[in-house]
């Protein structure tokens, strides 16, 4: 009975509010140019006191009281003509239209709800679909579950280890990275925790390698040299710090050694192209990134257009840069994109450039000094 209640209060509120304003519409009360009339004596005390102040002069202060006048003659007729029909085309229109909406707005809405509701449902708050058996949960709830586990239970390495390719594939992969470093402190390294913290983090850089993505990529290398994702990405970071050479001589061992049917091969062949091509492949997300349209698309251009394309994107990014200096990853682009083009003035102005509007960032700072010296921007 009482949700009941609350549904009717709810659509008699619904609708006075949908109702209200063609009321005031359809029939004015008789004293609507009381507000006008007050208005239009304010304008006349103004334009007293702007001559007494001196800014209007006494002709200047007579067009105004006439202008004014004027408009209150005209509302003095339009109120004459509103008592004389009081009830004009217009309000004949909307008192149909009125007494329509009257009706179907409670009756629409429960109709809808009998159909689609479940007035009998009893309520499911946070705590109570947490507490519910797993076989009763879905995925948002089985998530809760584990961050509320975790919440009270920050050491459990398992639990991080669960959660961590979760966020991945939410498209979070900033909480990815730090379930997967959370993992890795307390249950040790292993391939898969190493590999995916890497991804994470090249994920949340925008494509680029950060160091300790790097890091982390050389050391499951370590006891799996021949894993193909942590080559394909210290390929790619060869590539980002100007070693072209290295990047094309690891892109043609990884194409020679792909099984039949590999997904990423053509995309790694598209990319050696580019190096071959002296163009400047651009960043990726993940190995599968290498086989998108957009890639494939430049990679079939002409040496000729594939150059401007990517000059033009470099320039566009600079262009950015201007307005938006506190991106450390578009500069670490940008920088990036100049030394592998043989630009290297226009790498070393960039991150002059970075330098200036990242002051204050510590941590920026620190990265785009260590990409500098990397590239031989910096001794």
């Amino acid at each position: 009975m009482v949700f009941w209640i609350a549904v009717a209060v709810l659509v008699a509120a619904v609708t006075l509010a949908v109702t209200r304003p063609l009321m005031r519409d359809a029939a004015q009360p008789a004293d609507a140019a009381g507000p006008d009339l007050a208005v239009y004596r304010d304008q006349l005390t103004e334009i007293e006191a702007d001559l007494a102040r001196g800014t209007l002069s006494e002709i200047e202060a007579d067009a105004a009281r006439t202008e004014v006048a004027r408009r209150l003659i005209r509302r003095a007729d339009a109120s004459e003509i509103a008592d004389i029909n009081p009830e004009p085309h217009a309000a004949r229109v909307i008192k149909p239209v009125l007494t329509a909406a009257v009706l179907a707005l409670p009756l629409g809405s429960v109709l809808l709800y009998l159909a689609f509701g479940q007035p009998g449902l009893p309520g499911q708050p946070l705590g109570a679909r947490i507490a519910a058996p797993l076989d009763q949960s879905n995925s948002s709830d089985l998530l809760a579950k584990v961050e509320a586990r975790l919440r009270d239970f920050p050491d459990d390495g398992k639990g991080w280890d669960v959660i961590a390719p979760v966020y991945a594939s939410l498209g979070r992969p900033a909480d990815a990275a730090s379930a997967y470093a959370t993992a890795i402190r307390l249950l040790g390294e292993s391939p898969a925790r190493l590999l995916g913290f890497a991804e994470a983090r090249i994920g949340a850089e925008g494509g680029v390698v950060p160091d300790d993505a790097r890091k982390a990529l050389q050391t499951v290398l370590v006891t799996e040299p021949k894993r193909t994702e942590p080559r394909i990405w210290l390929a790619l970071v060869k590539e980002q710090n100007g070693d072209t050479a290295g990047a094309a001589a690891d892109y043609r061992a990884l194409i020679a050694e792909a099984p039949e049917g590999a997904r990423w091969r053509q995309g790694l062949a598209d990319r050696l192209a580019k190096l071959d091509g002296a163009a400047s492949p651009a960043p990726i997300a993940s190995p599968e990134a290498l086989t998108s349209p957009e890639a494939a698309k430049i990679a079939a251009m002409s040496p000729q257009d594939r150059a401007a394309t990517i000059t033009k994107m470099v320039d566009g990014l600079a262009a950015r840069l201007k307005t938006d200096g506190k991106d450390v990853v578009g500069w670490t682009k940008l920088i990036r994109a100049y030394q592998l083009m043989g630009r290297k003035d226009d790498a070393l102005k960039a991150y002059t450039d970075a330098k200036m509007q990242l002051a204050g960032d510590d941590g920026a700072l620190k990265q785009i000094d260590e990409l500098a010296k990397r590239l031989g921007l910096k001794s």
